[in-house]
C-alpha cells in the first residue's frame, strides 16, 4: 500500500510503474481518475488539507478495504493546493486476483475520499468562491456501504 499526498501533478505511466513495484501478483487493476470538472466561469479550485491527517485517515480507509475485499495492492495520490480545470485531483489504483474485488474496493475507497478524508475544496468562479459541502447523494452511498458491513 502506497499513499501520496502531494501539491505535484501526477503521471498514469509512472504511478502504474510504483503500483507494479508493490506486487504483480494482481489478475485485475481497477484505476479510478479524479479531475476538476471545468464548469462554467471556474478559474480554479484550491483544495487544502494537512497532510499527516490525510494520510492517517486514507490509510484507515484503505485498511478497511483491505478487510472487506482480497486486495495484492493499493496506491493513492491525492493532490492539494490551487489547481486549474482538468487538472487531475485524485488516483486509486486497486489491484487484485479479480476485478469484482479491486472495481468495488475502488468505489469504497473513493466513496470515502470524497467524503470523510480532511481535505477541504473552495471552487474560485471570477465573481464568487464556494466551499464545497458534502452532498446528501455522497452520505448515502456511505450508509450504502455501511449497511453492506452489517
Amino acid at each position: 500500500m502506497d499513499i501520496n499526498i502531494t501539491k505535484e501533478d501526477f503521471d498514469l505511466t509512472k504511478e502504474i510503474e510504483i503500483f507494479n513495484q508493490g506486487s504483480l501478483d494482481h489478475g485485475a487493476i481497477s484505476i479510478f481518475i479524479g479531475k476538476v470538472r471545468p464548469e462554467k466561469n471556474l478559474q480554479s479550485m484550491h483544495i487544502d488539507c494537512y497532510p499527516e491527517m490525510a494520510q492517517k485517515k486514507i490509510k484507515s480507509i484503505t485498511e478497511i478495504a483491505r478487510s472487506k475485499w482480497t486486495l495484492d495492492n493499493i496506491r493513492i495520490v491525492h493532490r492539494y493546493g490551487s489547481l486549474k480545470p482538468n487538472d487531475n485531483i485524485v488516483l486509486v489504483i486497486i489491484g487484485s486476483s479479480h476485478r469484482s474485488d479491486s472495481m468495488s474496493a475502488n468505489e469504497f475507497i473513493m466513496d470515502y475520499l470524497k467524503s470523510s478524508a480532511p481535505f477541504w475544496k473552495k471552487e474560485i468562479y471570477s465573481d464568487k468562491e464556494i466551499w464545497i459541502e458534502q452532498k446528501e447523494s455522497d452520505l448515502r452511498k456511505l450508509y450504502q456501504w455501511e449497511k453492506l458491513s452489517l
